[in-house]
């Protein structure tokens, strides 16, 4: 039987991101499952009725179906994202049929306390339903950048040109990449762009052909370790 796992994020790319490293750890986790066989066992949920689940896109299917996420939470006031989360989760709960599972993946941003508000809306009651949460630091980009591995010459180039302008090799410490100024030095997406000629192809192959092994080392303070281990450890039981 396959299960039904929805995943509300930023935008495509970052939908992308997240379900295919989660299905890598899923096959990594679960002893028989092998890659062609994972359409039987998990569905991933990034649409309803033809709308992208994005947080901005969710906010206004919600509100337009007459769901409500005001309140505190067990008596507190909600901190970042906690009631654009209960407000996801109570939307998808409702509208997705034989939901299983909902992963929220987040850019950190400047919200320091945005995984905080998440797990706010998460510990509420969600009738067994499982939820991951998925928080980039400090955006999902830097998730793909600790996967870039030079595979020519030309990208040996572009990474050492990063190190010398950067002063450390952006793939070993992606979380210091901070900058919001798209052009800037120290821009995640500047350097990604960069580094993989601003081709999505070439993007995928930083999470998808670098071993879990290398991104895991590198990637203890960009959120990725944390999202893969939930992966692991909450919807992996659900299938094996």
């Amino acid at each position: 039987m396959s299960h039904r796992f929805a995943v509300v994020a930023e935008a495509p790319a970052d939908h992308r991101t997240a379900t295919e490293l989660a299905d890598r750890i899923l096959i990594d986790a679960i002893d028989w499952l092998v890659e062609d066989q994972l359409p039987h066992h998990r569905e991933w949920v990034v649409e309803v009725s033809g709308e992208q689940l994005t947080w901005k896109r969710i906010r206004k299917l919600a509100e337009a179906a007459g769901i409500e996420a005001e309140g505190f939470f067990n008596g507190e006031p909600g901190l970042p994202d906690a009631r654009a989360a209960r407000r996801a989760l109570r939307y998808l709960r409702v509208t997705v049929p034989e939901l299983k599972a909902v992963v929220l993946v987040r850019d950190q941003d400047d919200q320091a306390d945005r995984r905080d508000g998440l797990d706010q809306a998460r510990r509420e009651d969600h009738e067994g339903l499982v939820i991951v949460v998925g928080l980039a630091v400090v955006v999902r980009e830097a998730w793909v950048i600790s996967g870039f591995e030079p595979q020519d010459e030309d990208e040996r180039t572009r990474l050492d040109a990063e190190r010398q302008k950067l002063g450390f090799f952006p793939n070993e410490r992606s979380h210091e990449l901070t900058a919001k100024n798209d052009t800037a030095p120290r821009s995640p997406k500047r350097v990604l762009r960069v580094l993989t000629g601003g081709d999505f192809d070439r993007e995928r192959r930083c999470w998808n052909s670098t071993s879990l092994a290398q991104l895991r080392e590198r990637s203890t303070e960009n959120g990725l370790v944390q999202y893969l281990d939930e992966v692991r450890t909450r919807l992996a039981p659900l299938i094996g």
